[in-house]
């Protein structure tokens, strides 16, 4: 089967904050499980390098839109990479491939009149001289009252029509703001009214709860057609003539990233990227976000693909969580309210926090982070995994000299993990990997409570073949759970691997045909 995993774009406008690694981590699950069933994988991402807020970080900063998202652009691929996202393709939105790829698309809509031109009065700033985006403008949401920078509120997540927005001010120099008349192209998002209410209908036992209904309200209150043209210098150029001043709005051309991205990657590889985006081609399309971006990907995406009259396969699984909060309020690159994820990395193993955000993710309310919860999180991951592995296997060093012979399996042990097999691929592919790592974690329960009850240091005095019996059937165990785990924490998997000297993972239940340690063993982690 084909599997196409994309996980949501940062902006390129600040380091990545730990929402996002929460938000995201499922992606990276759900591709490395697939790639363990020998399914055809792309995992793809990348730098959102277009819109307001680059453009206000660069002014902020007097430096070029360039020079601020080749520099976030860069710690996105490190921070990444030290998480152990295994991405198949890293792209960014300003790749000329993409631009082309994009205008390709929005010459489709103008040809198939997805596209209209309409004249009207946009906010203008006398001061700076400058017609304002989105997040140019600062002001109050006309329906909860909370105060906005540019058209999406955190507080009520309604999406606003610019024009909507009530006291509103220029974000650059605060003065308040004009009207002034300017042309634009909207795209006719409502003529895909009834495409999307079938979507959500059929889609909604494969969407996450807040994704349905927040679709659902959104569809209800009646989906108004959004404007693809801004007054910008940085962006991509619409191919359009009479347009030349203006650029496409990023909401228009970031999501196509996906696609863009995937085909990158296939053409790199000698691959159909159709086979990945088109119906009828065996595939399974997974988007993974936080709950502000369920709109982007349940409506305007799909409306975008459908508007190209090109039979693309619109999305089956969408696995948006809740927020991620510190102290109780939504993290925010833009108010510098967030903990960034290196500052984690810089102290913390990898998969110690891969665990934390998983086990903790929030799929069905908000999480508010805290040290002590972390923390707490380390302690049970070393205490029950790491302690399972080490005690067996520094045992079977001191006693066995590292090797065991090929003993029976216990029955119930091997239906037990042949049964756990079953149950977290469920999850995995339904979407709802923290159910998954839950029910792991439940088995390394059973696992630490089989070796305490049988006792095998008593053993080894007074029955040295049962004991030897219980360690190869504890050893079974690792090997399998261990496979169970790589999705989620796949470094400290590898050293399991080494230790045992197994290698070739697949995802399926595997007997120990024999037992040699490796020469080197030592604790999984470190606290």
């Amino acid at each position: 089967m084909n599997i196409l995993v994309g996980i949501s774009w940062p902006f390129a406008n600040g380091r990545l904050h730990i929402g996002h690694i929460a938000s995201s981590l499922s992606g990276d699950v759900i591709a490395r499980y697939y790639r363990l069933k020998g399914d055809n994988v792309i995992l793809v991402s990348g730098s959102d390098c277009h819109g307001t807020p680059i453009d206000v970080r660069a002014l902020k900063e007097n430096k070029t839109q360039q020079e601020i998202v080749d520099y976030y652009d860069s710690k996105f691929r490190d921070d990444f990479k030290r998480l152990g996202f295994s991405f198949d393709l890293f792209y960014r939105t300003d790749d000329i491939e993409h631009k082309n790829f994009v205008k390709e698309q929005f010459k489709k809509y103008y040809k198939n009149n997805y596209l209209y031109e309409k004249e009207e009065k946009q906010l203008y700033c006398e001061h700076c001289n400058l017609f304002l985006a989105d997040r140019y403008i600062k002001g109050i949401c006309p329906h909860c009252g909370n105060t906005i920078d540019g058209d999406e509120c955190d507080k009520c997540n309604s999406i606003i029509n610019v024009s909507d927005i009530k006291e509103t001010r220029c974000a650059i120099c605060g003065n308040k703001t004009s009207l002034k008349s300017t042309k634009n192209l909207y795209f006719a998002l409502s003529k895909f009214t009834k495409e999307l209410n079938n979507l959500v209908t059929t889609h909604k036992s494969l969407w996450r709860n807040n994704a349905v209904l927040f679709t659902k309200r959104y569809l209800n209150e009646g989906i108004p057609d959004r404007v693809a043209s801004r007054s910008l210098k940085w962006g991509i150029d619409i191919p359009i003539k009479g347009y030349e001043d203006k650029k496409i709005y990023g909401w228009f051309e970031n999501v196509w990233g996906y696609v863009s991205a995937c085909k990158k990657y296939c053409e790199l590889n000698n691959l159909n990227y159709e086979d990945y985006w088109r119906e009828n081609k065996n595939n399974k399309i997974y988007l993974i976000h936080a709950k502000d971006n369920i709109p982007f990907h349940t409506i305007i995406f799909p409306a975008l693909l459908l508007g190209t009259n090109e039979n693309y396969k619109l999305p089956d699984y969408i696995i948006s969580d809740e927020f991620l909060t510190v102290d109780g309020s939504k993290m925010s690159k833009s108010k510098g309210n967030y903990i960034a994820a290196y500052e984690l990395l810089d102290k913390y193993d990898s998969d110690i926090i891969r665990y934390y955000f998983i086990l903790n993710d929030p799929s069905k309310k908000d999480l508010n982070f805290t040290f002590e919860s972390f923390n707490q999180a380390q302690s049970e991951l070393i205490g029950k995994w790491g302690n399972f592995v080490n005690r067996n296997l520094a045992f079977i060093k001191k006693s066995f000299n590292g090797k065991l012979k090929t003993s029976k399996i216990d029955e119930n042990i091997k239906n037990e993990l042949i049964k756990a097999y079953i149950e977290v691929e469920n999850y995995i592919e339904s979407g709802n990997t923290k159910e998954a790592l839950d029910y792991i974690v439940g088995c390394v329960n059973i696992a630490n409570k089989y070796f305490d009850s049988l006792k095998p240091w008593i053993l080894y005095k007074e029955d040295i073949n049962k004991c030897n019996e219980v360690l190869f059937n504890c050893c079974n165990i690792i090997l399998n759970i261990n496979t169970l785990l790589k999705p989620f924490i796949p470094n400290s998997c590898e050293k399991v691997n080494n230790f045992i000297n197994i290698d070739n993972q697949k995802w399926e239940y595997k007997e120990l045909e024999l037992l040699e340690l490796n020469e080197f063993i030592e604790p999984l982690y470190k606290r």
